[in-house]
């Protein structure tokens, strides 16, 4: 079975689970259905939303703007071919120049696809769920899948991937958190401001293949058998009672609620384009 550790970084907690969490209850069952979509590494740093857009999100390098140092990076003819040249003046500062570029991402990551996860760290030895953030709905999505079963999980999604036609640089894992050091900083998808984005506990899977656009993953079965519904405002309902850990119930009453709303914001959303409104 595949798995994927926690790091040195996570030395309070010796098990985690995987949440997906959305805008929508449609998008919801649909992810429970088997159908995973993954945005592109554009939409997340072109995205104004405080929980999902990063403007790094991409990149190859970034060049601290709050502390510059004497790096200096810009556009320079090399044997008759323009590239992004960074110079280090650390030691020699009498020739130093500032650049005129401050970040750069790779073209391959035009097609990159990213689908995000939070995670919710346990400490199973001493029975302790980590506390969730506050404003989780409000960043994330108001409903949630709790994935209950990741180790099979992991391997229906690998099982799907190797199945992409002209997919490369297929990865799962932590996302890890770091401050901006001075000067230039090497940045990758795996890679985040601690300072903007360190309260996300964020796992991810990412992968590059021949297009810009986005990409829903089929598994071809559904994941209702290792994965729960559940509301992002229940989140703090989940707990260890006598050994076992306890997370809240899907009433079917939900699924008749939110079928009917989803039915109602459809209906009006037709009105909506009939009338040119």
């Amino acid at each position: 079975m595949i798995d994927i550790a926690l790091g040195e970084w996570c030395k309070d907690y010796d098990g985690y689970m995987l949440m997906k969490f959305t805008g929508t209850y449609d998008f919801q069952q649909c992810f429970l259905d088997g159908k995973l979509f993954f945005n592109t590494s554009d939409f997340f740093a072109e995205c104004a939303d405080s929980g999902r857009g990063d403007e790094n999100e991409g990149k190859t390098f970034i060049i601290n703007p709050n502390n510059q140092g004497y790096v200096s990076a810009n556009i320079e003819q090399v044997d008759g071919t323009y590239m992004v040249v960074v110079r280090d003046y650390s030691n020699n500062l009498k020739d130093y120049v500032p650049g005129t570029i401050f970040d750069y991402s790779e073209a391959k990551n035009r097609n990159r696809k990213i689908i995000s996860f939070y995670t919710a760290y346990l400490n199973i030895e001493s029975q302790i769920v980590a506390p969730f953030p506050e404003n989780i709905a409000d960043e994330f999505g108001k409903f949630g899948i709790l994935i209950i079963d990741r180790y099979e999980f992991y391997e229906r999604v690998s099982t799907a991937i190797k199945k992409i036609v002209c997919c490369k640089e297929a990865t799962m894992g932590f996302v890890e958190y770091q401050d901006l050091e001075e000067g230039i900083n090497d940045w990758h998808p795996f890679r985040k401001d601690i300072n903007k984005f360190g309260c996300q506990n964020e796992f991810r899977i990412t992968f590059v293949n021949d297009n810009t656009d986005t990409y829903m993953l089929d598994i071809g079965c559904s994941l209702r058998d290792i994965a729960t519904p559940i509301m992002a405002n229940d989140v703090n309902k989940i707990k260890f009672v006598e050994g076992k850990l306890i997370y809240p119930e899907w009433s079917f009453l939900h699924d008749i609620y939110y079928k009917i709303q989803s039915a109602i914001g459809n209906r009006i959303n037709k009105i909506k384009i009939k009338l040119n409104l």
